[in-house]
């Protein structure tokens, strides 16, 4: 099932992705591209340039799925960069392989991590990108740990995480429980509780907040 149903729920999903002029931006997207409609509010190129994405730079996408973001990355960095895809979905892993084989690229390797560690290589990686996944994991405070172990000094985490105020318009079904999930209050929690802290905000995007983070000094 589509992440996006997992995390929202169907009749939520379908009142998003139903809506095109929501969030509409000036990105150019190709009609054969299967996530389409995703543009609509996703806005990738806007986003991979707010969050500093350069050519040379080491990256990992958790909770790559089939590669939305991933192939994205991997053009951005370019031949002197690299990529690490984690994702715990073998299926979905198994279509990025594909779609990366098919397009030649060579610049990314796919990782299947656990419910509570993405497996990146320690201490190398410039930038963790991490969108609409963190509020599925069970223990965020150990997964985190994890996954700054993996940052370079000097290194950022980027969380694109669904916003409960900006969806309260578009929530089909919406309870308090299923919001709490997803308010700014709660991310924040999650954030510093794993080491974390928030060096840059940016609320842009039409139904996500994104949280620019460094570990956290004591």
């Amino acid at each position: 099932m589509n992440r996006l149903f997992q995390a929202l729920g169907v009749a939520m999903a379908i009142a998003i992705v139903a809506s095109p002029g929501r969030g509409q931006h000036k990105e150019h997207r190709s009609d054969s591209d299967p996530h389409r409609e995703r543009w609509y509010w996703q806005m990738p190129l806007r986003v991979l340039r707010e969050i500093g994405v350069e050519s040379g730079m080491r990256v990992a996408d958790v909770g790559a799925g089939d590669g939305y973001f991933t192939l994205r990355l991997a053009e951005a960095v370019g031949a002197s960069g690299e990529v690490f895809a984690s994702d715990i979905d073998a299926d979905a892993l198994h279509v990025l392989e594909e779609r990366r084989d098919s397009a030649g690229i060579e610049n990314f390797r796919i990782i299947q991590g656990t419910e509570d560690d993405p497996l990146l290589p320690d201490s190398t990686i410039d930038l963790v990108l991490i969108v609409n996944t963190i509020h599925l994991v069970d223990n965020p405070t150990i997964f985190l740990g994890n996954v700054r172990r993996s940052l370079r000094p000097g290194g950022r985490v980027v969380f694109v995480q669904w916003a409960a105020e900006k969806l309260d318009s578009e929530a089909v079904g919406w309870d308090a429980t299923d919001r709490a999930r997803y308010t700014l209050r709660t991310m924040l929690r999650t954030i510093y509780d794993g080491g974390l802290e928030v060096v840059r905000f940016r609320d842009f995007l039409p139904m996500q907040n994104i949280y620019v983070c460094e570990a956290r000094t004591e």
